[in-house]
């Protein structure tokens, strides 16, 4: 009959399709291979594609009988344009999943699966679209041969493979690639399965390279190239008494460790902090601390200068005044230092207690402390075997002032990062007694703090507002009359100042190399003259 199938013909063309058609195109050889799903629809677990209809159908549109079975096996069915043509069919009792199938192939459709949805396509849209014929025979095996050489391998398999077979390899991976019919790829492993033999020996093209280390440690870096190496192939032996690596890999890895060791093993760089802590005596004008707004003042008059706050810390030292309110600025430019210290002691009186000079690795921290210790009274009962107490006085001391830790970290730009971490201690009150009376022990009150600073090199941080009082007992009296005893005390008097005094902190921070004393170098200012030591 003409323009039609009769029902064991079209039964017949089914199973030739589904078995001749689409051989070896299972979902664990193709799923995901070219983003095209290649398992039959009949696979899917869509309810409708299980439902038995008969057909018989003459010069339909392709799209009008897509649309019915979409309907009869209630599918999501999608078309592109380019899909259209009459169709002829007569079929008895099947499945609604075989019929797309057989029409699809029959009129030369490809389809795509997409969660619940069938999209139907063109096979040139569908080589567009996915860079494969969606009914190629072929199949991809991949192999990672472990012992034989994968040159030698595809030499063999070269007189094996189809007239449409490929066989790509890779000797320095060990990777094989066959791309074959499903009998031929059959035939090929088989072959390949006799030839990866852990007697057979192949050939590495490695290469041995030494890295002597001269600032890392070995401990610190061999973990990291390890991660580099290739499996099975890469090696890497230590030497401790000469800090060297010896690796053995391919050519291209050793470039990747070669880049690595560069960057681990580069000179440390280290921060000098010149540090300089002045006590301040503050008088009527800067009775609640240094006014800052009049120093830059004085000092504009010499350089333009500025002060950047960075941060601010209320320390609560004084439950009285309330006074104790840290704070942070930097200078706005270099080698000010100078300059500040000389309005300073212009306005009030001013005392360097300290000027340390410390350097320190990036990274690591350095400590700049200004410790005043404190004594104060214990007393201790000893009770002898005959039961004779006996109390005895010793003296203990307690650690009162400001202490900073200072870690500074360089960046590529050449600033500095410093984290700052000081720490301010006064005694609040004394316990047991009258202060420093015996037995009377003193409560320490602390404060801590914690701040980022980035500056240029050079830059001064500085770091104000520890006000603290000075409670100080003179004696005057009249010669002669005022040491008579009983009747002295007539002819003497007994003075309690209390002065304030804030202690302020400069650190200047500076990148060095190491090779040299830095405190030589020329451009270094010459000592400050007009302070007090």
């Amino acid at each position: 009959m003409r323009g039609y199938f009769s029902v064991k013909t079209g039964v017949a063309i089914i199973i030739v399709l589904l078995f001749w058609v689409l051989p070896g195109y299972s979902a664990e050889d193709i799923a995901g291979a070219d983003g095209l799903s290649r398992k039959p629809i009949s696979e899917y677990s869509f309810p409708g594609l299980h439902k038995k209809i008969s057909l018989d159908v003459r010069e339909m549109d392709m799209s009008q009988l897509l649309k019915f079975l979409a309907t009869e096996g209630d599918l999501n069915i999608i078309t592109s344009k380019s899909v259209a043509g009459p169709v002829s069919l007569l079929i008895n009792n099947v499945t609604i999943g075989d019929a797309l199938e057989l029409v699809l192939a029959m009129n030369g459709f490809a389809y795509q699966v997409k969660g619940n949805i069938i999209t139907v396509m063109t096979t040139a849209e569908s080589k567009t679209m996915f860079g494969v014929e969606f009914y190629d025979q072929r199949k991809t095996a991949l192999y990672q041969l472990k012992y034989a050489s994968p040159k030698n391998v595809a030499a063999i398999l070269a007189n094996v493979k189809s007239d449409i077979g490929k066989i790509v390899f890779d000797d320095t991976t060990g990777t094989l690639v066959l791309i074959d019919t499903p009998g031929k790829v059959k035939e090929m492993d088989a072959i390949i399965r006799k030839q990866e033999l852990p007697t057979v020996s192949r050939v590495m093209p490695t290469e041995v390279q030494v890295f002597e280390l001269r600032y890392a440690k070995i401990e610190t870096i061999k973990d990291e190239i390890a991660k580099v190496l290739t499996p099975e192939i890469g090696s890497m032996r230590t030497d401790i008494r000469t800090n060297s690596l010896v690796v053995t890999d391919l050519p291209h890895v050793l470039a990747k460790v070669e880049i690595l060791v560069n960057a681990f093993d580069r000179k440390v760089r280290e921060v000098f902090i010149d540090a300089k802590i002045v006590e301040v005596t503050l008088n009527d004008k800067f009775q609640w601390g240094v006014d800052w707004s009049k120093v830059i003042k004085v000092a504009g008059k010499f350089s333009a200068l500025t002060l950047v706050p960075q941060a601010g810390f209320p320390l609560f030292l004084d439950k009285v005044t309330g006074m104790g309110k840290m704070t942070v600025s930097t200078t706005s430019s270099n080698n000010k230092l100078d300059v500040v210290l000389e309005a300073l002691d212009t306005l009030a009186e001013t005392r360097i207690i300290s000027n340390p000079h410390i350097t320190v690795e990036e990274g690591k921290e350095a400590k700049v402390e200004v410790i005043e210790k404190q004594p104060y009274q214990e007393q201790t009962t000893t009770t002898a075997t005959g039961g004779t107490t006996t109390n005895a006085l010793s003296y203990q001391w307690v650690d009162i002032g400001v202490s900073l830790s200072v870690t500074p970290h360089i960046n590529q730009d050449g600033y500095i990062s410093m984290v700052i971490k000081p720490v301010v201690s006064s005694i609040s009150s004394w316990y047991g007694g009258a202060p420093q009376a015996a037995g009377s022990v003193p409560v320490v009150k602390s404060a801590n703090a914690q701040t980022s600073v980035t500056i240029k090199d050079g830059v001064t941080i500085i770091i104000a507002g520890l006000v603290k009082d000075n409670k100080t007992k003179s004696e005057a009296k009249i010669p002669v009359l005022g040491s008579i005893p009983w009747v002295g005390w007539a002819f003497k008097r007994i003075n309690d100042e209390v002065s304030k005094t804030e202690t302020i902190v400069f650190l200047t921070p500076r990148i060095v190399n190491g090779e040299a004393a830095f405190l030589l170098e020329k451009d270094q200012p010459k000592p400050l003259k007009g302070l007090k030591p």
